[in-house]
């Protein structure tokens, strides 16, 4: 497939994922704790208020979702695996590594420059929840563009 078609099967798969991802952080952030919130946390950060804040959070992490699809996919179609299943098991290592990332920004970076004071100490528990966010983001994206692409090579 050309570069087109990945880009814009990277938009639609990281999007999709970044709303998976917001979806589980909700989930447990209505369940347990409103520190969990990362949408409000995020769009607070540039707010420095709670206010609106999580439409903005929520805006910003599928911007970046997008972005960061096409990415994985782009990089997964150099590696020659952007195939079912391959991409899948690819999606959630990137996942991982992603997450890893973040959850060490949030903890050691973000969380102690944060405006909102009840964002400002970030807990391992927190920092494992965004890694695990990040899994389930990396893993749709990796089933979503894995199984588009088989099924556009198996039939385009």
């Amino acid at each position: 497939m050309n570069i087109i078609g990945i880009i814009f099967v990277g938009v639609l798969s990281g999007y999709i994922g970044a709303r998976a991802m917001n979806a589980f952080m909700q989930e447990i952030s209505n369940r347990f704790s409103q520190r969990l919130d990362m949408p409000t946390a995020l769009g607070s950060y540039f707010t420095g208020q709670i206010e609106g804040a999580k439409n903005l959070g929520i805006r910003i992490h599928c911007v970046a979702g997008t972005l960061f699809g096409v990415i994985y996919l782009l990089i997964l179609d150099a590696m020659k695996m952007l195939v079912f299943p391959h991409a899948v098991l690819l999606g959630i290592a990137f996942g991982f590594f992603h997450g890893m990332m973040t959850s060490y920004i949030l903890m050691f970076y973000a969380s102690e420059r944060h405006p909102i004071e009840q964002y400002r100490n970030a807990t391992l528990e927190e920092g494992l929840l965004h890694l695990i966010g990040h899994v389930i983001y990396g893993a749709v994206c990796g089933l979503l563009g894995g199984v588009v692409m088989s099924l556009l090579a198996l039939f385009g």
